[in-house]
């Protein structure tokens, strides 16, 4: 399950606030708590969900640079605080969950069903003792190569593959299932030892909890319940939670401000 702490949290009455003083500041009008709350839900939701998307186009911009990092990283950007494909990782590493074992069968290694705790896979790992190193995929199934068609088909440009002491490629089968192999045994797979990150589960709902205190709604913390984000996404909640209110409530103004905002934050990502 997602691990919920103070550094991974966000207050649900902070973003509240900020949304009706961003919404009263343009006169657009009041947003119910029970509006919020499905707007905060619905915010939380495609944020996280971008996450994947943003990782996949980061990922392969930087595989068509110069590898700048050591054969064992999975992308060519070293690991500083400019690259989004760290920032994402760090965003998704909240509700990471424990890697999980691929199981052989017939020489082909099963990817495990998506279940409670295995809400997606990510990334192929081969574990060597204490290392574990990445595999790079191929389109080739290695079965049909003989040994010296390995050196061919991993220093091709297309497959991205290091020159490294220990080299590994998996092949995905029609069944679902991939082949892993070692340089040092190109024809023959691997059937134990790879592992598959994953994503546990998604964010927990979010609700901003009150009581009716002179028929206005004050927060209650003890109902309530904070966002399950990385806490640099406190902005990004806000200008959307805007655009989706003012939809509903028919106020093309506070969606035109909201997607100003968003845009600007797109931008800053290039």
């Amino acid at each position: 399950m997602p691990i919920v702490n103070a550094t991974t949290t966000i207050s649900i009455d902070t973003v509240y606030q900020r949304v009706l003083a961003l919404a009263n500041k343009e006169q657009r009008g009041y947003i119910t708590p029970q509006e919020f709350n499905l707007h905060a839900n619905q915010a939380q939701h495609d944020i996280f969900e971008q996450y994947f998307y943003d990782l996949a186009k980061y990922v392969n911009i930087t595989k068509k640079e110069e590898p700048t990092n050591s054969p064992t990283q999975n992308t060519t950007v070293e690991p500083d605080f400019s690259s989004m494909v760290n920032l994402i990782r760090e965003k998704l590493s909240i509700y990471e969950g424990a890697p999980v074992a691929l199981v052989n069968s017939s020489g082909n290694l099963s990817r495990p069903a998506l279940a409670a705790s295995v809400y997606r896979t990510g990334r192929y790992f081969f574990s060597t003792g204490a290392e574990r190193i990445p595999l790079q995929k191929t389109e080739w199934d290695m079965r049909p190569f003989i040994k010296e068609s390995w050196d061919a088909v991993a220093a091709s440009p297309f497959h991205q593959v290091y020159q490294q002491t220990a080299r590994y490629l998996y092949h995905e089968n029609s069944d679902g299932s991939i082949s892993v192999y070692a340089e040092s045994s190109a024809t023959t797979p691997i059937t134990s030892g790879v592992s598959v990150e994953v994503i546990a589960a998604p964010p927990t709902p979010v609700k901003w909890g009150y009581v009716v205190v002179n028929e206005n709604a004050l927060y209650d913390s003890y109902t309530s319940a904070d966002f399950n984000l990385h806490r640099s996404e406190e902005t990004n909640l806000v200008v959307k939670i805007l655009e989706l209110a003012g939809i509903t409530i028919n106020k093309p103004g506070l969606v035109q401000i909201a997607s100003n905002e968003e845009t600007q934050n797109t931008n800053e990502k290039q």
